[in-house]
């Protein structure tokens, strides 16, 4: 393919070199789920890319040059191979150590470049023309071009495709026989949603390939009973696969009357799957001659990777780099393996069987996690379709199990176990649109901080737990706090689907039971819309029944809570069996509490595990309870998240973009960054449509009776020092000031008073009367930008009573941030007090949302306070921290998850994670 006339373009004169950009480095996933590598084209490449150019057909040679060129000059091979990375740029894809696409641009005015690329015949139709598009795009904004322009002869279908079916503004004119290209190259909605269904298809084929093999190699299968390639080959041949089964050992000619080979390299290729059952650096090895013979896919089961130091880190890097070299995805490694239920079962994993068919999909990360979910699934008889033990999640992680369980016909609930997120901004992402049709259970196991698990290698987040906890239940997922708390909820959607809706019917046999119940709803916030706590049950077992089907009649309830004080006379199974064909008939969810003898109860559960039409049940009103809420909360979720975010036309975007590049370039050290004074940062908040209440900053008396002359009485005069800002209890606050007079005295007895700093004071006009508040955003390293609120004062930040999100927010989003903390009940007023602005306030954070997500380099911001009146809000204070701007995880580039990014892996590259 091609995209431009073979010339060389007027360029800008020449700069100082700009360092290598490592952190264009990429793994990429293609269209057809396999792998690639993308970085930045270095001189030594000119051997490879004359290789590459020569392998191409006269056509593809034509198509990108215009003429005729069988052989590149050495001059060509110079200017090709030799990029400043600023003007000028080339991005090549490699498969091994050979080039098999190639994207560059060339700066032709200050914010223009022109474009061209170059694939491989061999790896057309794969989607490589729409990654480097992505990837140059970004590369190009990174130093300030914003508009790609390109020349394609009109028979290069492909090449135009390129640019239409991008999702940008394109404007195409027909002039001496080639069509002339132009667009603007900074994200638009439609764009973004063009990468995210390109990312997902890949990403949800890779995975297809992963998990559906035609034929699988199990290498390092000893003689012992218990090795753990000896325990995978025994569970794959016990699941009823079908495929072609290799082994690889040396201890034996054949296990279990199949053929064994005693190497790699004597396999009969190409293998769909290799399970790599070996020591840590064996593995490593191993992995070449899988690609020898054509391996498309890789298990590793094996630990000694990340997860015992350093050392391993290392060891874990190199794996994935030299998968990713040869187009492989990889499981691993410490992986506890994949198992599918259905018409073609098969089970790769440390599970001995595989559980009851069903529709819920499973994914854990460590082995012991994911052994734990799977075994309480299978004990409450919860039918499984699909199960992912993802381990390390040094590549394929449960982002990729999500991209491939959005759009599974066979899959209807999906529960998931994270210990760690080596993306979790991706993940909100990707649950906010999964959820719109299907559950998604999560269970975050207590206790986990911003460490992550041994062998889990991810950026550290800053912020408290509850953060990211309210960032994922604003992507609607259903959280959970342990592994029964996960399965219960996953039988109850199992067995019961997803609740028509959120009200309740409660039904006891027993008064005090009853009163159990309606107190446990009333734990969980859910809404009691029927109650009957006194049905007789000893007397006629029909008569729960007949209170049963008069609650589920339509127009009632959507769930009903049943509590039974077992009189040890009934026939509870065939009454939970009667009780379930009226729940099926009248579509409401049933989940009944059993109060009975323990031997009795056993009894009742494995009747009711084996027996899929009945209904969960529970030993206590509040595990009952429980499960009913956790069905119900995928009910509630937060619909008005699929919305567009919102946009405001008064945004000033390059201008804000331009002053920030301007103010980093002038600081001394931009990645220590630089905190802004009030005047620069009035200037950024008002690029925004953010105006801070005005200000003077005062050395002494005179000044301040000047300044408040100028803004006019009443006044408040404040501590510069950020230790005193705001805070009238110790003194760094004096409010009300009405006059001169009292200006005066107020000036002073601060300076008496506060000796011991000498920062300046400040003068500023009063706001008007309201309910103060704070609104900060952040960058964190794992998360992105996220936009705290909370009220102002020490209680709401010693009691944690602060709502968490990341943007761009919807108009719906902003509002549902804003109410969350439990003091926001103080907006509404109270004792006699208004309510307050609350659409005012939410306008505030929609607008520090634009801002947190334009600028990666607003390391800080905090709006403190914010005075929210009966009408508007005033901002009456703000800080700044600009720094150099991060490398987000999610960003615009489409890459793999790899912990290169942690720090530089195997060749020290860096890269973006997914």
């Amino acid at each position: 393919m091609a995209a431009r006339r073979d010339e060389a373009p007027a360029r800008p004169p020449r700069r100082a070199p700009v360092p290598y950009p490592a952190h264009w480095e990429a793994d990429i996933a293609l269209r057809d789920g396999t792998a690639a590598h993308l970085r930045p084209i270095l001189p030594s490449d000119a051997q490879a890319l004359q290789r590459f150019h020569m392998a191409q057909s006269e056509q593809s040679r034509y198509f990108r040059f215009f003429a005729p060129m069988p052989e590149l000059s050495p001059r060509d091979l110079e200017r090709f191979t030799v990029v400043d990375h600023r003007d000028r740029e080339a991005l090549i894809v490699l498969h091994g150590d050979e080039i098999i696409a190639v994207g560059r641009y060339d700066r032709v005015e200050p914010t223009e470049a022109e474009v061209a690329f170059n694939v491989s015949d061999h790896y057309q139709g794969k989607g490589l023309g729409s990654v480097l598009l992505e990837h140059l795009a970004a590369a190009a904004r990174e130093v300030g071009i914003h508009t790609f322009i390109a020349e394609v002869l009109p028979q290069n279908h492909r090449m135009i495709s390129v640019f239409t079916d991008a999702g940008f503004d394109i404007r195409r004119s027909f002039d001496d026989g080639v069509v002339a290209v132009e667009f603007a190259i900074d994200p638009t909605a439609r764009s973004e949603a063009v990468r995210a269904e390109r990312e997902h298809r890949a990403e949800a084929r890779a995975m297809e390939r992963m998990l559906t093999p035609a034929s699988v190699l199990v290498v390092g299968v000893s003689a012992s009973r218990d090795s753990v390639g000896g325990r995978i080959l025994r569970a794959l041949e016990s699941s009823g696969y079908d495929g072609l089964v290799h082994v690889v050992t040396r201890d034996a000619f054949e296990v279990g009357g199949r053929r064994a080979y005693s190497r790699i390299s004597e396999v009969p290729g190409p293998v769909d799957m290799a399970v790599l059952a070996l020591r840590a650096v064996d593995a490593v090895d191993a992995i070449s001659q899988c690609a020898a013979i054509g391996v498309g896919s890789l298990v590793i089961p094996s630990e000694g990777f990340a997860d015992i130091g350093e050392d391993g880190a290392r060891l874990q890097r190199e794996l994935v780099a030299r998968a990713r070299r040869h187009g492989m995805r990889l499981l691993g490694p410490a992986a506890f393996g994949f198992l599918r239920t259905g018409e073609r079962p098969i089970n790769v994993s440390l599970s001995p069987r595989l559980p009851r068919p069903g529709s819920t999909a499973l994914a854990g990360q460590s082995s012991a996690l994911a052994a734990m979910i799977l075994a309480g699934a299978d004990a409450r008889g919860v039918g499984v379709a699909e199960f992912v033990g993802s381990g390390n999640r040094a590549d394929v992680s449960i982002n990729d199990c999500l991209q491939r369980w959005d759009e599974d016909p066979a899959v209807s609930v999906i529960g998931l176990a994270l210990e760690s997120m080596g993306n979790p901004r991706k993940f909100t992402r990707l649950a906010r649109r999964v959820t719109r049709t299907k559950p998604v259970v999560v269970l975050r196991p207590p206790g986990l901080t911003g460490t992550a698990p041994p062998g889990h290698e991810v950026r550290t987040s800053a912020l408290p737990r509850r953060a990211l906890d309210q960032v994922l239940a604003s992507a609607g997922v259903v959280p959970t706090r342990s592994v029964d708390h996960l399965a219960d909820v996953l039988e109850m959607l199992d067995r019961e689907g997803v609740p028509p809706g959120t009200r309740v019917g409660l039904i006891a046999n027993n008064p005090a039971l009853g009163a159990s119940l309606r107190g446990a709803a009333d734990d969980f916030g859910l809404e009691v819309a029927a109650e009957n706590r006194a049905v007789p049950l000893r007397e006629d077992p029909r008569l729960i029944l007949r209170a049963f089907t008069r609650m589920a009649a339509p127009g009632g309830v959507d769930v009903v809570v049943l509590g039974i004080l077992d009189p040890l006379t009934a026939d509870l199974a065939d009454l939970l069996r009667q009780l379930a064909t009226v729940a099926d008939g009248s579509a409401v969810a049933l989940v009944v509490c059993v109060v009975s003898d323990p031997e009795r109860y056993e009894a009742l559960r494995a009747q009711v595990r084996e027996d899929h039409v009945l209904p969960p049940l529970h030993t206590t009103p509040a595990l009952a309870m429980r499960a009913a809420a956790g069905a119900i909360a995928h009910v509630r979720r937060p619909l008005a998240d699929d919305a567009e975010p919102a946009e405001r036309a008064d945004v000033d975007r390059e201008g804000a973009r331009a002053r920030v590049r301007a103010l980093l370039e002038a600081c001394d050290d931009p990645a220590r960054g630089l905190e802004l004074d009030t005047a620069q940062a009035r200037a950024l908040l008002a690029a925004y449509g953010l105006d801070l209440l005005d200000s003077r900053v005062v050395e002494d008396e005179e000044q301040a009776l000047a300044a408040a002359s100028e803004l006019g009485y009443p006044v408040a005069l404040k501590s510069t020092d950020p230790l005193l800002a705001h805070r009238a209890d110790l003194g760094g606050v004096r409010l009300d000031i009405p006059d001169a007079v009292q200006l005066r005295h107020a000036h002073a007895a601060m300076r008496r008073e506060l000796g011991f700093s000498s920062a300046p004071l400040l003068v500023q006009p009063m706001a008007p009367t309201g309910v103060a508040v704070v609104v900060r955003s952040q960058e964190d390293p794992s998360l992105g930008p996220v936009v705290s609120f909370s009220l102002a004062g020490d209680a709401a930040d010693l009691l944690g009573d602060v709502a968490y999100d990341i943007p761009p927010f919807t108009e719906a989003g902003a509002a549902r941030l804003v109410a969350r903390p439990a003091t926001a009940v103080k907006l509404d007023g109270n004792r006699g007090l208004p309510a307050v602005d609350r659409a005012a306030l939410a306008e505030t954070v929609i607008r520090v949302g634009l801002m947190a997500e334009d600028l990666p380099e607003l390391e800080t911001l905090e709006l403190y306070p914010v005075v929210v009146s009966v009408h508007g809000a005033a901002l009456v204070g703000a800080r700044i921290h600009l720094a150099t701007a991060p490398n987000r995880t999610d960003g615009a580039r489409r890459a793999l998850l790899d912990p290169d990014e942690l720090g530089g892996g195997a060749g020290g590259r860096a890269r973006m994670a997914t």
